[in-house]
């Protein structure tokens, strides 16, 4: 969790949280790791930074750094996600404010949910929204296996449709009227394909099923052509 009181001024997400290890109670969880999905210890903490980001998004607050996650995430909007990783990757923001700005996250039931404390000057709100741009589908692919029984199936890799989202920050005043509306973010997410494993020597569910061969001059005369006796008598 994170419990941080900021003066104006900037602040980032690594440099609060340092490097994740065991050590420090960080357990195994997925993230991805060239493409991959991959346990690995701290993962899951982009879903901390990325609902800090969107917090920080609906205080009006200045975002420094954030870079998207190179798949849609699930827990959260699309263009809404911000992914860190140590000691590079970072989510960095900036108390815009003329005061100082606490942090507290609480954790109640694999949920998450950010506070920010600050001194609201401005009775005006934000709301974010966004747009697809486009889409690419994935393909499935079939994998043999020798460690599956011949028919037995097993997914080796879940897949992502890509897509091009961009996020507008959208700044209402107390009166519900727009005052303005901009561009915040473009979020480039791949797509990745399905993997499916089967078993060695059983059928590639991959292939289409052999159709049998239709032979006209196999079939049985239909009845009105037998009524019709023998042409050559």
């Amino acid at each position: 969790d994170i419990a941080a009181s900021l003066v104006p001024g900037g602040a980032g997400y690594n440099k609060a949280l340092g490097e994740r290890t065991s050590a420090k109670g960080y357990q195994e969880a997925p993230a991805y790791i060239a493409g991959e999905t991959v346990d690995t210890v701290g993962g899951g903490i982009c879903q901390t930074s990325s609902t800090l980001y969107a917090a920080c998004l609906l205080a009006n607050l200045k975002i420094v750094s954030r870079t998207a996650h190179r798949y849609v995430c699930s827990y959260i909007p699309y263009g809404l996600d911000a992914t860190v990783s140590w000691p590079d990757l970072d989510y960095q923001f900036c108390n815009s404010t003329d005061y100082p700005l606490k942090i507290v996250t609480v954790t109640t039931g694999g949920k998450i949910t950010v506070y920010l404390y600050g001194t609201k000057t401005e009775s005006g709100y934000v709301r974010m929204t966004s747009e697809t741009l486009s889409t690419t589908g994935y393909s499935t692919v079939y994998e043999e296996s020798e460690d599956l029984a011949p028919g037995a199936t097993e997914v080796k890799q879940t897949p992502y449709t890509g897509r091009v989202v961009r996020t507008y920050r959208n700044v209402y005043d107390g009166t519900g009227q727009l005052i303005s509306s901009t561009l915040e973010a473009e979020s480039n997410y791949k797509y990745r394909d399905e993997i499916i494993l089967y078993g060695k020597g059983g059928p590639n569910p991959g292939e289409p099923a052999m159709e049998p061969v239709h032979d006209p001059l196999l079939e049985e005369p239909d009845d009105a052509m037998s009524e019709l006796g023998d042409p050559f008598i």
